[in-house]
């Protein structure tokens, strides 16, 4: 297939993320909401006045959009460093469009970010691009031929409807005990499982999250350059995003909430992200409590996969124990040392 590459930056990059970025988003199967367009214009908006929102559209030879990635581009007067937009806070990401994973419409993505590196001298950082993507295909490949540093995190989804007896002897009795904790703990508290359906919900269901949220378990190691740090800017995300396919499941002891998460949905598909706890009640393994409450509603509803997203080696015995499917998301960086070398 003949095709071209245009770069869209700033304010017509933001145009393109607000028209034609929903159809392709509408039209291919395999994008997450980290690839939608409320999602990137969310984020977008938090940008700092030095970061520029970049755009790199494949387009066939008639001019129509075939595929798109969205980046940004932070300069701060001693160098630029280029990375996906929305990074680090995406679980995953990838082009979005019909033809996202086209070898040829991948290559030019990946070619453009050499040639930022090598010749321009920006850094480059891919962060968290699924590893069984096209995407995510070519920059393994690149890395080895280049040198480019690479890091790869396991990707946990538990595919619903989960079937308990399934798990291995062991595992049935983990749950069983915790479980029983459980049991014990409603003779003696009101314990409800909520999830939020509307805005208001929503917006006060994250202020209370936000008194329970701890450091987040990574520290991005080839994080990409936003000013997106603290509650406000999150805040500000979540008010942009359609509270039909944003939500936040808590569990609470009587009034209180003691595990939360924040979810987002596609189709059948719900990715979950931001797990928190009330430290207090760290015994009762409370975010375990939570998920068996939330695999159940899904599958009520007829969902049929629960992302648990990047699974670092500290979470990954707890997420095991969901016998999830494993996959891999990949980072890789470019700095302008790396690409001349």
């Amino acid at each position: 297939m003949t095709h071209a590459l245009r770069v869209f930056t700033g304010p017509q990059a933001l145009d393109f993320l607000g028209g034609s970025w929903r159809e392709l988003y509408a039209r291919d199967a395999a994008a997450t909401p980290f690839q939608s367009s409320a999602w990137l214009i969310a984020w977008a908006r938090q940008l700092a006045s030095d970061v520029t929102p970049i755009v790199l559209v494949s387009t066939s030879s008639t001019g129509k959009p075939l595929a798109a990635l969205a980046l940004a581009r932070h300069d701060d007067g001693t160098g630029t460093q280029v990375s996906p937009l929305s990074a680090p806070y995406a679980e995953c990401v990838r082009p979005v469009g019909p033809h996202a994973d086209d070898p040829g419409v991948v290559a030019s993505f990946v070619f453009h970010l050499m040639l930022l590196a090598e010749e321009t001298g920006e850094g480059v950082s891919m962060t968290d691009v699924l590893a069984n993507s096209g995407l995510g295909r070519y920059l393994t490949q690149m890395s080895q031929n280049t040198g480019w540093s690479r890091v790869d995190t396991r990707y946990a989804s538990v595919r619903l409807p989960f079937v308990y007896a399934a798990l291995p002897r062991s595992t049935r009795r983990e749950h069983l005990r915790r479980q029983r904790a459980w049991v014990r703990v409603a003779s003696d508290c009101e314990v409800t499982y909520a999830r939020t359906c509307h805005r208001q919900a929503l917006m006060n269901a994250e202020s209370v999250m936000a008194c329970l949220r701890p450091a987040r378990w990574y520290s991005p190691l080839l994080s990409g350059p936003t000013s997106a740090n603290g509650r406000d800017h999150w805040r500000s995300v979540l008010g942009q995003l359609d509270p039909a396919t944003t939500f936040i499941a808590t569990l609470s002891l009587d009034d209180t909430v003691v595990a939360a998460r924040l979810c987002l949905t596609r189709g059948r598909h719900c990715y979950s992200l931001i797990p928190v706890t009330d430290d207090r009640r760290r015994h009762l393994a409370p975010d375990h409590a939570l998920l068996r409450h939330l695999i159940g509603d899904l599958t009520r509803k007829g969902f049929t996969m629960l992302h648990l997203g990047r699974t670092p080696a500290p979470e990954q015995v707890g997420a095991a124990q969901y016998q999830p499917e494993w996959t891999s998301t990949l980072s890789v960086l470019a700095s302008p040392d790396l690409a001349a070398a």
